[in-house]
């Protein structure tokens, strides 16, 4: 099947009721890319995303900033949903949030344990509708999703937009359809074609987003897949590659391409954007991970130099840093397995060095930040022209 002559669905009706549904159209085809731009981007993209992947395999400790990326992620696809904690709360136990935050930073925390499972899952279970169940569980396991139907297909009509149903921007297909429409998906997942993965898991985010099978938490789950599956296919060996900063850039784009490949079959058109996404978020990952070696080689030379007899503790701490960029000296007594009175030294030390910044001012308890590596994080996604 033609990419460019795909019918995404029609709208269907329910006897008794005012409002119709979109059915969309089965997804297990074996699509043909017909568009020399499409092929292009296509190539571009998947130039990018191997570099990054090369990369990944090649920078020495990789892994000390694989939560980095997890915790940016879960941000970011967080904040598309309304919730409004940032970067740096993500970072933080749930002691150091303040109390009209914790609903917001549990949805946070809740996403980095769903990314973490699935992707230790994958050497279980084959991505697809029992493992994406359990994603979902996981998500909406506490906080304000727990009375959503957990780990459940949704048995109720839900809708997209809008105060109710009456005023939706969107109406997914009805919920007896769900169970039908996700083992099609489940299908073309596993199925074995010429397309290329990159666009398979392009088609499979708009479909999963256009069946909206669970009352809740879709939008998380959909853009969870993205990494999952390129994990799953060996096109990433590391998880360091997440596209929400770069649909929360681009919001209303994302959703507009979305909803113009559902009604207008402008499929080819969200094929495009989600390719452009790809080798911006790359690029971007790219440029976001020599920033970090190159800060790390400067630092720990920094350290080497300026620490006299406590470098070996210092070195080891600012290592801890790169997964937890906020500690108290409690924290670094129990990572470093020291006394209490040299935690507080190592602590002391880099700060003296600017590499720790003392967020309290408090006796007891104070709380640090690593803030030239939170700098680097917390930098934008670049807009560009989609």
């Amino acid at each position: 099947m033609r990419i460019s002559t795909f019918k995404a669905g029609r709208f269907q009706s329910i006897d008794a009721y005012h409002y119709k549904y979109f059915l969309p159209e089965f997804i297990n085809h074996s699509f043909e890319i017909d568009s020399g731009p499409l092929q292009v981007q296509l190539e571009k993209s998947t130039r990018l995303l191997g570099e990054l992947n090369a990369m990944a395999r090649m920078v020495p400790d990789i892994d000390l900033f694989i939560m980095s990326f997890i915790n940016n992620e879960a941000t970011q696809s967080s904040k598309i949903e309304g919730t409004q904690t940032e970067l740096d709360d993500a970072f933080k136990t749930e002691n150091d949030i303040n109390m009209e935050q914790k609903d917001d930073w549990l949805e946070v925390s809740l996403y980095i344990d769903t990314i973490k499972n699935a992707i230790k899952k994958l050497d279980e279970l084959p991505i697809g509708v029992r493992l994406i169940k359990q994603m979902h569980k996981t998500l909406l396991s506490s906080g304000r999703g727990k009375n959503k139907m957990p780990g459940e297909f949704r048995t109720s009509q839900n809708w997209i937009g809008g105060t109710s149903i009456d005023s939706a921007e969107f109406i997914p297909p009805h919920q007896n359809l769900v169970s039908e429409l996700m083992s099609d998906l489940e299908h073309f997942l596993h199925k074995q074609n010429s397309v290329p993965d990159i666009i398979k898991i392009a088609i499979i985010h708009y479909q999963f987003e256009t069946i909206h099978p669970f009352l809740d938490g879709n939008g998380r789950i959909g853009r969870i897949l993205i990494p999952l599956y390129l994990v799953n296919k060996g096109m990433l060996s590391k998880p360091l590659f997440y596209m929400s900063a770069f649909f929360e850039a681009n919001k209303g784009t994302y959703y507009k391409k979305l909803m113009n490949a559902r009604l207008k079959n402008e499929f080819s058109d969200w094929i495009m954007f989600f390719l452009k996404g790809v080798e911006q978020t790359a690029e971007h990952s790219i440029e976001t991970l020599v920033e970090i070696m190159n800060l790390k080689s400067d630092l720990t030379k920094k350290i080497q130099n300026e620490s006299g007899n406590r470098s070996s503790n210092n070195l080891r701490l600012f290592n801890e840093l790169f997964q937890t960029p906020f500690l108290s000296v409690g924290q670094a007594k129990e990572k470093l397995s020291v006394s209490s009175t040299t935690a507080k030294h190592v602590v002391d030390d880099l700060v003296k060095m600017n590499i720790l910044k003392e967020l309290t001012k408090n006796k007891r308890n104070r709380l640090f930040a690593f803030q030239p590596y939170l700098s680097i994080l917390n930098k934008p996604f670049p807009i560009k022209k989609q």
